[in-house]
This record gives C-alpha cells, structure tokens and sequence, in this order.
C-alpha cells in the first residue's frame, strides 16, 4: 500500500511515519501488504502524481507562504478533488476543525477524519475503512488532453459535445472542462463503466442525473447549456433512467 504524509509541522511528519511503520509491521505479520510511505512537507512535491497514492493523510496549520490559494490543509484537498483520481484522503484535525471546513466545502463524503494527537486506535481504524474502501473503488475514468489530465467519477461529468472533427469538450463539475481529441462514440465505450450515461445525437452525451428540463428534441444541463437530442436518441435518457432505478431496486434489498 502506498501511502503519502503532508504535513507542515516536520515533528508531525515523522510522528505519524513512526505510526504508519509499526502499522505496517503488524501487517506483514498478519501477512498483509507492506506500507510504502512517502512524507511531503510542501505542496507541489504532492502534487506531482498524487494519484499513485492509496492513502493521502493531510494536515497543514498554517497558510502556504509561496501561493495564497491554501491557507489550510482543506484547500490542499479541495485541490486533490480537482485534480482526480483520489483514493482516500484522510484529513488530520489539530489546529482547525476540518470536519466543518469539508461541510463548507461540500466533500465531507469524500474524505476521512483523524484528530491530532493520533492514537493507535484511531490509526488503526482509519487504515480498516481505506482498505474497505480501496476493496470496492469508485469507478473513475481517465480522461488525458492536450495540457492536463482528469479522472472524474460519474457525477463530475454533466455532458459531452462534438466541437470539431476528433475533438471533443467534456464539461464537467466545478466549471470544469477539458478537450479531447477522440469522438462520442469512442468516449461512451469508455464510459461503459458508469450508469447514468447516454449519447442524445452522433454529436453529444449527457449524465442524466445532470438534467435540469427537457423537451421535445431537446435537454437543458443543471449548468444551463442547452443541447439538441436527435429523433433517433430519443429512447436513451428514458431507458437509463430505468436502469438506475432498476439499479436503486436492487442495491435497498
């Protein structure tokens, strides 16, 4: 398992490196997988490749001298998010309350929550739901342009649409969006890991869960973009939406 430390207190750092490693020595015993872990104690260094990282574990208790956006470890997480692919990201509660600041923030859901000064116990318990979690991964698909890379999960993705020959817009959560060189139907093949889903002509596809109105031969984004739905896509959003429903069925019994 790989693991990564940011913390800007140094004595922090190689506290909870201490921590992790007897952790791992315990698992190995138990005949479970050796803990490699990385500690950082400056932004762009994790930012590298974040996204090899099973565990994250954060904790910064003053403001970044060097960029003003982060001026506490949340604004690293936000950025994390962003970014894609996470993992688990566990935030490590000293001076600031990071259960409040995630609420704030809207990615409570997202992340794990550990106080400082960290007891085993609670270390223990934290590593138990990672592995939990990193037994049954969130789908996420890799999405590479020209300039940046996002891994998105489901719901980032509101829609997609043709903006010329091989080259596409994803438009995502956030105000986000990136272009691809590829075309619907290759982008929807790589959507098939996901439910909620469809192409609406030979030009575009949308999350039906991003729906905000529709009409005859046309659907309206929660982000306000307007997008035409060919007469022959017609039946789509219909049938996936009684797939997630018949997907809802099955996972309350």
């Amino acid at each position: 398992m790989h693991i990564a430390v940011f913390d800007d207190n140094i004595a922090d750092r190689k506290q909870m490196e201490r921590l992790l490693r007897r952790q791992s020595d315990r698992y190995q015993k138990e005949g479970k997988e050796h803990f490699y872990i990385d500690l950082y104690g400056n932004i762009p260094a994790l930012l590298r490749f974040p996204q090899v990282y099973d565990i994250i574990f954060i904790d910064m208790a003053n403001p970044d001298e060097d960029d003003e956006r982060f001026k506490t470890g949340m604004d690293v997480a936000k950025l994390l998010f962003e970014i894609g692919g996470m993992k688990n990201v566990v935030m490590c509660s000293s001076c600031h309350d990071y259960k409040a600041l995630a609420k704030e923030a809207g990615i409570y859901d997202e992340l794990l929550f550990i106080d400082k000064q960290i007891r085993v116990k609670d270390l223990e318990e934290i590593l138990t739901e990672c592995e939990k979690r990193l037994g049954d991964p969130i789908p996420t698909l890799e999405m590479r342009g020209e300039r940046q890379t996002i891994y998105a999960r489901e719901n980032d993705i509101i829609c997609a649409e043709m903006i010329g020959e091989n080259q596409l817009t994803v438009y995502l959560t956030d105000n986000r969006s990136i272009n691809l060189i590829t075309d619907i139907y290759n982008l929807f093949e790589q959507c098939a890991i996901f439910t909620a889903i469809c192409p609406i002509s030979q030009d575009a596809m949308i999350n039906v869960n991003h729906i905000k109105d529709e009409g005859f031969g046309w659907v309206i984004m929660d982000t306000d973009k307007k997008l035409k739905v060919a007469f022959a896509y017609r039946g789509n959003i219909k049938e996936i939406r009684r797939r997630l429903a018949a997907k809802q069925k099955t996972e309350k019994e």
